[in-house]
């Protein structure tokens, strides 16, 4: 299976960063903010596009596609790698990015409003209650792809509020439909998935104007790692593309620096 990746920066003494998306994108969404900013800062970054997403291969047989599946993507991403990498993974990119590591060796593990672990029941809860109109434009999107889409629903689920419409109308074309089998996988509890976890640095970042993904979620799993966590007032769940995007980054470069340090 090909598989898209995105590359920026050069191989350096500290660790690179591997970056996973989440549903319904590419690894295109690194590739706007965050792999300059952290190419820039002398980070070798890479950033896969799971099969059946961009331009990887597998678009025709994505329903088939399993979580297990994107963690032998991540894992093949990996080994291009010249030594186990940080593991940074968005929303359902989380879970990924969680049984990746509990399964191959990696230098730390940073999660970017990461899919619950509880499953995706209390999202759709959140979601039906406060935002039913994303929810339904959701659904759209999984039976009829990005051009059935209630373009600004999705824009007003995803970005801040102030987000420039020129710019969500260049990036929602490149949103697309996800794995059923993955979405249906994704509603189950994923406890058992990271039970015997690796001890290593981690990292949680929520945002409380995230749509999709409670803090109290953001919470648990960051419990669950031992992890650092910060959950910050006017973040979207499209963190890395919002406006907002140096708040987080800002945030995993803090981290980043403090525990692997060098150059």
């Amino acid at each position: 299976m090909a598989l898209e990746i995105f590359r920026a920066g050069k191989p350096s003494q500290r660790p690179p960063l591997l970056f996973v998306h989440g549903s319904f994108c590419g690894g295109w969404v690194w590739a706007e903010h965050f792999l300059p900013f952290f190419a820039e800062a002398g980070w070798n970054c890479l950033a896969v596009s799971l099969r059946g997403h961009g331009q990887s291969d597998g678009r025709k047989q994505l329903d088939s596609f399993t979580i297990a599946d994107y963690v032998a993507d991540v894992a093949e991403a990996a080994a291009e790698c010249d030594r186990p990498p940080v593991v940074i993974g968005h929303s359902m990119g989380g879970i990924v990015a969680q049984r990746f590591v509990r399964t191959h060796k990696a230098a730390g593990l940073a999660l970017l409003a990461p899919t619950s672990l509880s499953g995706l029941g209390g999202s759709f809860l959140t979601m039906s209650v406060f935002h039913p109109s994303l929810l339904r434009a959701l659904g759209r999107v999984q039976t009829g792809g990005m051009e059935a889409a209630d373009f600004d629903a999705i824009r007003r689920g995803l970005f801040s509020q102030d987000f420039p419409i020129d710019v969500a109308l260049r990036y929602l074309p490149l949103f697309q439909r996800e794995s059923l089998l993955a979405n249906a996988e994704l509603m189950a509890p994923q406890w058992l998935t990271v039970m015997g976890r690796p001890r290593l640095p981690a990292l949680v970042i929520g945002g409380r104007s995230d749509c999709f993904v409670p803090s109290i979620d953001v919470r648990t799993t960051a419990i669950v790692w031992g992890a650092d966590t910060h959950i910050v007032d006017d973040i979207p769940h499209a963190m890395m593309l919002d406006t907002s995007w140096p708040v987080p980054a800002g945030i995993l470069a803090e981290w980043l620096g403090r525990s692997f340090g060098g150059t």
